[in-house]
């Protein structure tokens, strides 16, 4: 039985075909087979009393029987059937096929994923009358959702025999050799041995899975306040395919890179660490296993309709990349081109630099036996933390004034530094937070989120913060003096006082420098015990304290200011934030060079054995 899906799906997209085909060779049918000089007009019968009464059809006959597929061949539904011969389609194979269809019976396959009904049966039949002219040149589309061209004498590269046999409920063509299936990306992944550890995680039953569509089933009586249907349609589903691109969607076309079984084993082994998350998560297993599998599949596909010959030659913007630059920055918080990937064909390690190409349906799939998508391109990424950002802060340390009522000891203002002033381009989003004491005797902390953090990691921790003069050029001496502070980290599982981080120097607390801005490391290669990646909780994430040190005597003495002007924090792979003095002149391609002295990032892997991207940003 053909169930509804086949008639919603192909319905629409294939009647525009039929009318454009009908169009070009003829206004009607009778004229139409006329022209062909066939006078015969319609046959007797339906499609499957043809096939069946034909012996050079014999073995695909049996197929069509034993695969419970008669009846819609006999029913009123219109078809165009293209049945190969016996001459290249033995009764061996015929009975081959019968045994597994009967098989997947068996086992309990749904009609939609029994492999005979889907490459073969299906892939010879289309849905609605497809008739064919000396100067026919149409993509039809078969009803496993394929296509292929038809010609006057060929459906893609098998020749047609008999042509445009007209039935009660259909046209029959004879062609003599089965019609090869090709396999789209997705369907690739789930035939082959060699990505078996890949084909369990896209088809795990918690992403893949049938969805009932009510809207589209035919539904009966009621009974106990629920609807009974008589004909129920489902459509299958993959939640993995709103990052990874629709990979079994026959009119798009992709490059997917997959790896391996054991280069797939040696991912999971490096990156499972980095997804240790705290044992009182919900969900911890869960989370472990889908986010670890992820880090290595977001990335791994292209679209060819943003990935042309041309551009991949400079580089190639995967699925999971957003394309705009704004989304990129709300994404990540900084300008950087994650899951894009440069010189991806010609790269020593280039990300689509793979021998074995399979040839899909869709696209191509490259078979990677060494693993080309750096970390540090994809799921290993900067943590930047505006202080602006008012999911930020936690919190600022109380005080309860005569009233009792609890208010913070410092006050907020965002500052944004103006095109005329000299520090702009060189505050990350040109705006900090300003924070004043309001208790003059008092010093306060300030404790801000590190989102998203992961576990086993090594990170450099800095603090950035500009000067007053990055608000108001003409800020007066005590608003430009420096503050001293000290830093503790917090973290779900900690001791409950934190993690202090001492200055590298051997100084009891930190100390900004006037009139510059200020890249203050932290911590050097930090690994977080725990991970807090994609959780939403707050009071699950990592803190960073900062703590204003000044004494009172350093205050009325104008030493020290308990004024603080913080851009942003920044949490990055080990080694891959540099400061220097001036931009070195092999920087590398695409540079963006925002003055001198600076920062010098590179958080996009290495290219020639170098950074190939660099990012430059003034101090």
């Amino acid at each position: 039985m053909i169930t509804k899906l086949y008639k919603i799906f192909y319905a629409g997209v294939v009647s525009c075909g039929i009318a454009a085909a009908l169009t070009a060779c003829s206004d009607t049918w009778d004229e139409h087979y006329e022209s062909l000089g066939d006078s015969s007009g319609m046959h007797e019968g339906s499609l499957w009393q043809a096939i069946k009464s034909n012996p050079d059809l014999s073995n695909f006959a049996s197929v069509i029987e034993g695969c419970d597929f008669a009846k819609t061949l006999d029913g009123s539904q219109v078809f165009s059937v293209f049945a190969p011969t016996n001459d290249h389609f033995s009764q061996a194979e015929a009975q081959a096929l019968i045994a597994s269809y009967r098989q997947q019976v068996q086992d309990s396959v749904v009609e939609e994923n029994n492999t005979v009904l889907k490459e073969f049966i299906q892939n010879h039949v289309a849905l609605y009358n497809y008739s064919v002219c000396s100067t026919s040149n149409d993509s039809i589309l078969l009803m496993n959702g394929k296509y292929e061209l038809l010609k006057y004498d060929k459906l893609g590269s098998v020749n047609i025999g008999l042509r445009n046999q007209l039935y009660t409920n259909g046209v029959l063509y004879t062609v003599d050799e089965p019609i090869s299936y090709l396999s789209n990306v997705f369907e690739y992944i789930s035939k082959d041995s060699d990505l078996d550890s890949l084909y369990s995680f896209l088809y795990n039953k918690r992403f893949y899975y049938r969805e009932f569509m009510p809207e589209f089933s035919v539904p009966g009586s009621i009974v106990n306040g629920k609807t009974q249907y008589l004909d129920s349609v489902f459509k299958q589903r993959n939640d993995l395919f709103s990052t990874l691109g629709l990979l079994s969607t026959e009119d798009s076309s992709y490059i997917m890179v997959a790896p391996v079984n054991e280069v797939w084993r040696q991912l999971i082994e490096e990156y499972e660490p980095y997804f240790s998350y705290p044992v009182n998560v919900n969900k911890r297993d869960s989370l472990v296993y889908t986010n670890s599998r992820l880090a290595i599949v977001d990335g791994t596909t292209f679209s060819r309709s943003f990935n042309t010959d041309a551009s991949l030659q400079d580089s190639a913007m995967s699925v999971h990349c957003a394309k705009a630059y704004n989304n990129r920055r709300l994404m990540w918080g900084a300008p950087f081109e994650y899951y894009q990937y440069a010189k991806p064909l010609t790269a020593p390690y280039g990300a689509l630099a793979q021998d074995e190409i399979v040839k899909c349906s869709n696209g191509q799939l490259h078979k990677a036996k060494q693993w080309n998508i750096d970390k540090q391109m994809s799921f290993l990424r900067y943590i930047v933390v505006e202080a602006e950002d008012r999911s930020s802060i936690k919190d600022i340390q109380k005080y309860e004034n005569e009233r009792g009522d609890s208010l913070p000891l410092a006050s907020t203002a965002i500052r944004y530094v103006t095109s005329e002033n000299r520090f702009y381009g060189k505050c990350w989003e040109n705006s900090f937070v300003e924070f004043q004491p309001q208790k003059a005797s008092q010093n306060y902390y300030v404790n801000f989120i590190l989102d998203n953090v992961l576990s086993n990691v090594g990170y450099d921790i800095y603090l950035v913060t500009m000067p007053a003069l990055a608000n108001d050029s003409n800020a007066t001496k005590q608003q430009r003096l420096p503050v001293t502070f000290d830093a503790t980290l917090f973290w779900p599982g900690g001791p409950a006082k934190g993690e202090a981080l001492p200055p590298a120097n051997g100084a009891k607390v930190y100390e900004t420098v006037p009139d510059v801005v200020n890249y203050i490391k932290l911590a050097e290669d930090y690994k977080f015990t725990v991970c807090t990646y994609d959780i939403d909780d707050d009071d699950m994430q990592v803190l960073l304290r900062i703590q204003t040190k000044p004494t009172n005597s350093q205050v009325r003495n104008e030493v020290y200011t308990r004024s603080m002007y913080i851009d942003c924090i920044l949490a990055v792979p080990h080694g891959s934030l540099e400061l220097v003095d001036a931009l070195p002149e092999d920087a590398g391609i695409n540079k963006l060079h925002w003055g001198t002295p600076g920062v010098l990032m590179y958080p996009h892997g290495r290219y020639d054995d170098r950074p190939y991207k660099w990012w430059y940003m003034q101090r």
